[in-house]
């Protein structure tokens, strides 16, 4: 298991659209993938879950810790991390 740690840069949050496309890139790999949000506090969160991404409440800026275990870890880590840094939907 590794973790990178990045910003959140969708200028409205982690918002259903920015979540739906998170969902999509991490479908593409067989790692399982998890983003916390470090300064709301929140727990662990599959990126595989819309819902449960949508209802971590992360906001724009915030800092979080994407994780990811599995033979592409590395590959969904940063592709997960590109996104999220890059403003997903609205940057």
């Amino acid at each position: 298991m590794t973790s990178v740690d990045a910003v959140f840069r969708d200028r409205y949050g982690l918002h259903p659209r920015s979540a739906m496309r998170i969902q999509q890139a991490v479908a593409a790999f067989t790692s399982k993938v998890t983003i916390q949000g470090l300064e709301s506090g929140t727990a662990p969160i599959s990126a595989a879950s819309m819902i449960g991404l949508v209802s971590a409440g992360i906001r724009s800026g915030e800092k979080i810790r994407i994780a990811a275990d599995g033979p592409d870890e590395a590959a969904a880590l940063e592709a997960v991390r590109a996104l999220c840094e890059a403003g997903v939907c609205h940057p």
